[in-house]
């Protein structure tokens, strides 16, 4: 679907040549640094096919940034289509899905000190010990077992349908699938899938509250009218205690964040709504409206607070990202690459 999608924007590409967007910052064309700052990476899908994605890295000590900081420092094209990025044990593990890839490149200077081949269409990569990670994957009914010290396949864990994001608690990962209406649960010492719990059609973002909650988000299926919805769930009890009922269908990049406190979530629908994890119904009015801009991805900043919200702008020109403080007031723009999806803060 996201395929066919992102081809017809490399259609109109030329006549985009034509549209300029304002740029709220120049960017930074100085070494940047990386090691001794509080700062965000945010990956860019780009176009598909095109291999232009991307991450852009904004340092929030001096507002530097870099569009595209793995093209700068490696002097090569990231791949086609970037999905997600993770930080582990000192290095930045970039997941590149049409390009059927993970690059790893060190924190210290984003060098590149090697590449995971071999998977089909990853999208996540989740580490669940020092030297064994996760990835999902969107189209080979399998989650990938990665051994991190010679960065290889070892291992599948199969799993029908489109794995998504996935969630570390204490042996057990539990793993989004935008293919059914289930969320699986995985022990880690065996790697199998050793549990379910039925949720909404499509779950693909997940966080745990304040309370050991598990949230879920499912964007529904608009072919067949299944509208999204938000589940809350005791994940000792593997029950669920709350179902949320969203008005409309979702995209599966449409996705839910959390605060540092754990005690808000928020999360896409046409625009960001804020709900506390204590709510008894979805809120009545939209948080931060959507209006002309296309909201992609959102994340919270750990360190403060601040929301930050992907705008694809037409999924073919470059994007910006705004950041919102805690109370919804629009504090600033970053420029970015094409599609800007996902979030790592560092």
């Amino acid at each position: 679907m996201r395929k066919v999608f992102f081809l017809l924007n490399a259609c109109v590409f030329m006549v985009s040549l034509l549209v300029s967007c304002k740029k709220e910052t120049p960017p930074d064309d100085n070494d940047i640094d990386i090691t001794t700052s509080h700062g965000v990476f945010i990956v860019n899908e780009g176009n598909f096919q095109w291999s232009n994605a991307s991450v852009t890295y904004y340092n929030f000590s001096n507002n530097d940034y870099k569009e595209d900081i793995f093209k700068d420092v490696n002097n090569r094209p990231l791949g086609d289509v970037a999905q997600s990025v993770r930080i582990h044990n000192g290095k930045a593990y970039i997941v590149v899905n049409n390009s059927n890839k993970i690059e790893i490149v060190n924190l210290s200077d984003f060098a590149s000190c090697g590449v995971i081949s071999g998977l089909v269409s990853p999208r996540y990569f989740l580490p669940v010990d020092a030297s064994k990670a996760y990835v999902s994957d969107l189209y080979s009914n399998n989650i990938s077992i990665i051994d991190l010290n010679n960065n290889t396949i070892t291992g599948t864990i199969p799993c029908h349908g489109s794995t998504e994001e996935m969630l570390l608690t204490d042996t057990l990962v539990v793993v989004t699938n935008t293919r059914t209406d289930k969320v699986y649960f995985i022990n880690t010492i065996t790697d199998d899938i050793t549990d379910s719990i039925q949720v909404g059609f499509a779950s693909n973002s997940l966080h745990l509250d304040k309370n050991g909650r598990l949230w879920v988000m499912c964007a529904g299926d608009v072919s067949n009218s299944i509208n999204a919805s938000l589940y809350r769930i005791d994940v000792a009890q593997k029950l669920v205690e709350q179902t949320f009922q969203l008005s409309t269908p979702l995209n599966i990049w449409d996705k839910m964040g959390m605060n540092l406190g754990k005690d808000t979530i928020y999360y896409m629908c046409n625009g960001i709504y804020r709900m506390p994890v204590s709510a008894a119904a979805l809120p009545g009015e939209v948080f931060i409206p959507q209006g002309s801009s296309i909201f992609h991805g959102l994340a919270v900043n750990p360190v403060n607070n601040t929301l930050f919200v992907a705008d694809a702008v037409d999924y073919v020109q470059k994007g910006k990202v705004n950041y919102y403080s805690s109370g919804g007031t629009l504090l600033g723009s970053i420029n970015t690459g094409i599609i800007p999806v996902d979030f790592y803060f560092y």
